[in-house]
């Protein structure tokens, strides 16, 4: 990839929200430090896989994650799953050898953590009694995603340190909501923005508890809302930046979606190079998100085709995106 979500945050939001950008105070009850990874200068490394067997015995509550690394990691994607799923020996490992891929992996257990892009340290926290539900005998697994902007080669590691709270404290269990919008075409020399409407067909009230966006250095706008029957929006948060910080956002209070069963997504970029982008890694852009709600589903979304709609009154290439598949997984 090129360089994800950060530097600057300005966070506007309709309703308050807090934004996780200190490291912030955690009382770890495991931590862990993956093997580091060799990446020389002006290299990138995709396609790898690491993971980390946890060994419970009980069903673990997440209420804090902390990452750290040792610089060049550009983004990464974390999963639990059960410790029998992706089976060899844990540390570093080819993504494609074991089939791992993102959905599979949420499918098979749930999001654990994503890093915004280039981040060196960054807290995914909850609201008090919020959790994330691990049962007994799982491991994490992530994707991993590294580039070496440096003059030299580097050795750099990862780590992970997670604050667990007792059953008797937790009052909400989440689950991930993730929306992808592979439809890109951005123009050149220019500012556009993209936007893509899902129905979840999830009618009762969900909270969205915590929300993470995503793209590159081009990147410049991300709004999430609601969207009801009368096609009114109602906006989870908007913010505008460039990269290097986190862009973890706990919503606090939660915010409810009041019976709306879509969700609408929005990203922005000022292209200042010559050539189209397009969706992918390195030289190109992105526009995900990962949510989480208390609805018992987990909640995927990609897109379908876009139209272009020419420039605004502003000047501003917009595009709306057809919501391609939606997946809605029933949590017991």
């Amino acid at each position: 990839m090129r360089l994800l979500p950060p530097l600057v945050l300005l966070c506007v939001f309709v309703v308050a929200c807090s934004q996780q950008i200190e490291s912030g105070e955690i009382n770890p009850t495991l931590t862990h430090s993956f093997e580091p990874l060799t990446i020389d200068s002006g290299e990138e490394v995709s396609g790898v896989c690491q993971s980390w067997t946890l060994d419970n015995d009980d069903t673990l509550y997440v209420a804090k994650i902390r990452q750290r690394n040792e610089g060049a990691w550009h983004h990464s994607n974390w999963f639990f799953v059960p410790e029998d799923t992706y089976p060899g020996p844990d540390g570093t490992w080819d993504c494609d050898e074991r089939d791992f891929h993102d959905v599979s992996a949420a499918l098979a257990g749930g999001a654990f953590f994503a890093q915004s892009t280039q981040t060196v340290e960054e807290l995914q926290t909850f609201q008090e009694g919020a959790v994330l539900e691990i049962p007994p005998r799982y491991k994490i697994v992530g994707g991993v995603h590294l580039v070496n902007a440096t003059a030299t080669a580097l050795d750099t590691a990862l780590s992970f340190d997670i604050e667990t709270i007792p059953e008797q404290s937790v009052r909400v269990r989440l689950r991930p909501i993730a929306f992808t919008n592979t439809a890109l075409d951005i123009e050149p020399q220019a500012e556009s923005r993209f936007g893509m409407t899902c129905d979840l067909e999830v009618s009762s009230d969900y909270n969205i508890y915590y929300v993470l966006a995503h793209y590159h250095e081009w990147g410049n706008y991300f709004r999430l809302s609601f969207v009801d029957d009368d096609g009114g929006e109602r906006t989870i948060f908007e913010l505008r930046n460039s990269i290097g910080d986190p862009l973890g956002i706990t919503l606090d209070p939660p915010i409810n979606s009041r019976d709306a069963s879509k969700l609408r997504v929005e990203c922005g970029y000022i292209n200042d190079t010559d050539e189209p982008l397009t969706y992918g890694l390195s030289g190109n852009e992105m526009c995900v998100f990962l949510a989480y709600s208390h609805a018992d589903l987990k909640i995927g979304a990609t897109s379908g085709t876009n139209t272009a709609m020419g420039p605004n009154e502003s000047g501003v290439y917009m595009n709306e995106t057809a919501c391609g598949a939606v997946l809605a997984v029933p949590v017991p």
